[in-house]
């Protein structure tokens, strides 16, 4: 990332938010954000970037890219190995 333009922070749709209950039963709402809050806290500053572009906001490869000032393919990388980490760290929510 660079330092001249700070990443930028918006808040996820509604929709995104009002379908992560009803994919993980037993745990509340509040819980589950708070948990995917803490995953993506965890992560490397890069990939916590790209995925929150490519997937939070639905901007994809392009996205990730644009909001690191890398390359296309390196945002799509980053926005991968993000998720990945995401999935394990959350590992114990799948079905």
């Amino acid at each position: 990332m660079t330092t001249e333009r700070p990443p930028r922070c918006r808040p996820l749709p509604s929709y995104v938010v009002e379908a992560v209950p009803a994919k993980v039963p037993g745990i509340s709402p509040p819980e589950l954000l708070d948990r995917l809050d803490r995953a993506l806290s965890a992560l490397p500053p890069a990939e916590r970037a790209a995925v929150v572009a490519a997937h939070g906001y639905g901007e994809g490869p392009v996205g990730a890219a644009m909001e690191l000032d890398v390359e296309t393919e390196d945002g799509d990388a980053l926005a991968r190995n993000g998720l990945q980490l995401l999935r394990a760290a959350l590992a114990d929510l799948a079905d």
